[in-house]
């Protein structure tokens, strides 16, 4: 329920054979309630009260542009992105099997490089 400065929400909780009853009722337990004086919907006053800022539109255009800016990134950087992916999955098996990365210099099992 809609009130001047927030919303009051309501949940009815039945099973599915009783369910009927529920919506049978459930406007007379939305008659029950009363907002104080001054904080009911019918009392917003443009003039005074704020507007949120939050109205479906900009919640829609938000959304929307979030998903857009991100997949931009995701193209603009990709091959960092996926250097990145690399090692860190590179790193994480290496943890899980206990092995480390071994390099040309500390495995003596390699041939020796001529200076």
């Amino acid at each position: 329920m809609l009130g001047r400065k927030g919303v009051l929400v309501l949940n009815a909780i039945s099973t599915m054979p009783n369910l009927s009853l529920v919506k049978h009722d459930l406007p007379q337990v939305l008659n029950i309630v009363h907002f104080n004086k001054g904080f009911k919907y019918q009392d917003f006053n443009p003039d005074m009260d704020e507007i949120a800022g939050w109205i479906i539109g900009g919640l829609v255009a938000g959304k929307i542009l979030a998903k857009v800016g991100f997949f931009a990134v995701l193209l603009k950087f990709w091959k960092i992105i996926a250097v990145a992916v690399v090692a860190f999955v590179r790193m994480f098996w290496s943890k899980i099997t206990g092995k480390k990365v071994k390099n040309a210099e500390e495995d003596p099992s390699l041939p020796e490089q001529p200076a």
